[in-house]
């Protein structure tokens, strides 16, 4: 169970601390496991709810990444098909085995497909969780109903993983504050402390709840706050240069129709040269990403109409039955925090996804780039560099072999969520407002937004009867999230 009451107790309590971790996304939740498997203090805040940004947006797969290895980075692969294994293992609750089919129309082209994923599987070694197989043309239509036979020759069928990834980030908050740690949302860092040396020592943290101010101490700050890094990085050194560049990746959400089964596909090769996906997912059918640079961070980054135009249009070729905007459920984009290239003019599709551990000369330390499928290895990075970096006394990471909290909590999208589930919900993970509960909480609001327009009053009524808030704050956050449907949710739709 998660206490924020608790969680600002142990922040007016304890000072001093050898961790603070600052983001409570999928980078800042690695660190903190970490962190705590060695019986370190660590306090961890995210200034608005967990998961809010990135970590909540993803593709919602675990994956060693296809198209890293036709770029030939094989190490890359290597690691995240480890890390693979350890959250099928870990989160097994949360996480499923995804089958996958890569359609051919050309015998040339599935020989070249296949002889890369058999590669696939081999980097894999023991750590493979399926065989890649080859598929005839029947074998393809019987698994996807709605493939596009016309020219079809086969298909490769390869395994991959799938989880939910809020779901994954309440519970990892679970598990590292039963190890002992403490985490807290609506918490943000306003400013860095440090000593008359010029070391980074702590920060001044801000209650966005209650307004109040707390100053804390910590042998190590890290920043975790993926495409906000850039901000905790001026907060330390407004000369210094920006460590990230944020790029945009969108989604849209179909019904279960247009896959027409139960295996994903992976279509190679997209007008733009990325890999686009069709996936199986509570029911839905959830399709993505695009890959476009942009200059600002923000919480809630809007899907542009010519990227539903790309999405479409890369799918239409390999569905019998094609979406228009009319049939969307819901969409939604995220940032990719990707480091930061040398070359200004590199495109975002071939900035590295693996992680970098960088230090500032006051001591802070800045995890970047990375995905939610590493999150535990690059928190096993962030911490052995510490030690190494302070000269702190040798201790072993025990992260790989924590069971992350499994307390049953399952959601049957097909059917209406029970009102004493979201009853417990809201009781016992720190859900501060309305949008906490639709979009991360639950997943309503990314695969619906009108079944979430109708559960919007009577799950606000009960959001405010444990808070203690008024009917005006009802109105409000009701009128919050019915406007963020509008904004950022909601379909674009026009005629195809």
């Amino acid at each position: 169970m998660l206490d924020r009451k608790k969680s600002i107790l142990d922040i007016q309590k304890n000072q001093e601390w050898d961790f603070l971790v600052i983001g409570g996304g999928a980078s800042g939740l690695g660190v903190a496991l970490d962190a705590v498997s060695r019986g370190y203090k660590v306090l961890l805040v995210e200034k608005v709810d967990f998961g809010k940004g990135t970590s909540s947006r993803s593709t919602k797969l675990i994956h060693g990444g296809v198209r890293y290895l036709q770029q030939g980075n094989v190490s890359l692969v290597r690691e995240a098909l480890k890390e693979r294994a350890y959250m099928l293992s870990a989160a097994n609750h949360i996480s499923k085995l995804q089958p996958f089919i890569i359609p051919f129309y050309s015998r040339l082209t599935g020989f070249y497909y296949f002889s890369g994923l058999k590669a696939y599987d081999l980097l894999a070694g023991s750590k493979r969780i399926g065989k890649t197989i080859w598929l005839n043309k029947k074998q393809v239509i019987k698994r996807i109903g709605n493939i596009n036979s016309k020219g079809l020759k086969g298909g490769i069928l390869y395994y991959d993983g799938q989880f939910d990834d809020t779901r994954l980030c309440i519970d990892l908050i679970k598990t590292i504050v039963k190890h002992g740690g403490t985490c807290i949302n609506y918490c943000g860092v306003t400013d860095l402390v440090k000593d008359e040396e010029g070391n980074c020592t702590g920060a001044i943290l801000k209650d966005e709840i209650s307004n109040k101010e707390y100053k804390i101490t910590a042998r190590s700050v890290i920043n975790a706050t993926g495409v906000f890094t850039n901000d905790i990085i001026h907060m330390d050194d407004k000369k210094q240069r920006d460590l990230v560049k944020p790029s945009r990746g969108s989604h849209i959400v179909l019904e279960q129709e247009f896959l027409g089964g139960n295996t994903a596909i992976m279509i190679p090769k997209t007008s733009d040269g990325r890999v686009l996906f069709l996936i199986p997912w509570n029911g839905k059918v959830l399709v993505g990403t695009t890959d476009i640079a942009t200059d600002e961070p923000a919480y809630e980054p809007k899907i542009e109409k010519e990227e539903i135009d790309f999405i479409l249009n890369n799918t239409d070729e390999y569905l019998k039955q094609s979406p228009g905007r009319i049939d969307i459920k819901s969409t939604f984009s995220g940032l990719r925090p990707l480091a930061a290239p040398k070359d200004k003019n590199a495109k975002t599709k071939e900035i590295s996804r693996g992680h970098q551990v960088i230090w500032t000369e006051s001591g802070l330390c800045s995890l970047i780039g990375g995905k939610w499928t590493t999150f535990r290895k690059m928190g096993e990075d962030v911490i052995e560099d510490v030690i190494q970096k302070k000269k702190w006394v040798k201790t072993e990471s025990q992260s790989e072999t924590i069971q992350i909290d499994d307390e049953a909590l399952r959601i049957d999208y097909s059917k209406p969520i029970k009102i004493s589930l979201i009853k417990k919900i809201i009781k016992e993970e720190m859900v501060m407002t309305l949008e906490d509960l639709v979009a991360r909480r639950t997943r309503l609001l990314f695969l619906d937004t009108e079944m979430t327009k109708s559960v919007l009053e009577e799950w606000c009524e009960l959001l405010m009867e444990h808070l203690g808030k008024d009917q005006g704050w009802k109105n409000d956050q009701v009128q919050s999230v019915r406007n963020l449907i509008t904004s950022g949710y909601e379909p674009i739709i026009r005629s195809k």
